[in-house]
């Protein structure tokens, strides 16, 4: 999965929890989100919506639904991402679509996995703050590059992403 698809069910999921500030980083396949703000009650939060039963995501396999979660730390691994994306998939389609990128968590993630995904990524960290994010990734030829955004500035380029694709 691309790492927007990712980011924005990741951002989804955050939101749901009114997660604003955390560290984000890629390890291995999976991704840890580490905040203050992962309080035991949004941690329960969290791994309870893993669990809802939802007809087009991957069925829960017990030995993989032993979920990574410490204090103040969640772990997304590809099923989780999977699920959470097949969850969010169908309330979509429940709701209608938002015709235009909107200034949520999510969509803010999607477009700087976006930028991850054109600048091929191999690895990165991203934290974020309400009004802004930071990223440090490693491109394949193992260069460590930094990029700092507005939500204004991340914003405009989920417009200008979405005006190339129509």
């Amino acid at each position: 999965m691309a790492y927007a698809e990712s980011l924005r069910t990741i951002g989804q999921s955050l939101e749901m929890v009114h997660v604003e500030n955390f560290r984000l980083e890629k390890e291995g396949d999976s991704y840890v989100v580490r905040s203050e703000s992962l309080t035991p009650t949004r941690l329960w939060i969290l791994t309870n919506s893993l669990v809802e039963d939802v007809r087009d995501s991957p069925p829960l396999d017990p030995k993989t639904t032993q979920l990574t979660t410490g204090e103040g730390s969640f772990c997304y691994r590809p099923p989780d991402i999977a699920r959470l994306d097949a969850q969010e998939r169908r309330k979509r389609q429940n709701q209608g679509i938002t015709q235009m990128p909107q200034k949520t968590l999510a969509q803010l993630l999607r477009t700087l996995g976006e930028y991850l995904d054109a600048k091929e990524a191999t690895t990165f960290h991203i934290s974020c703050a309400p009004d802004s994010m930071s990223v440090d990734y490693q491109i394949p030829a193992g260069i460590s590059e930094r990029k700092d955004f507005t939500v204004e500035r991340l914003y405009k380029l989920a417009l200008y992403s979405r005006f190339r694709r129509v």
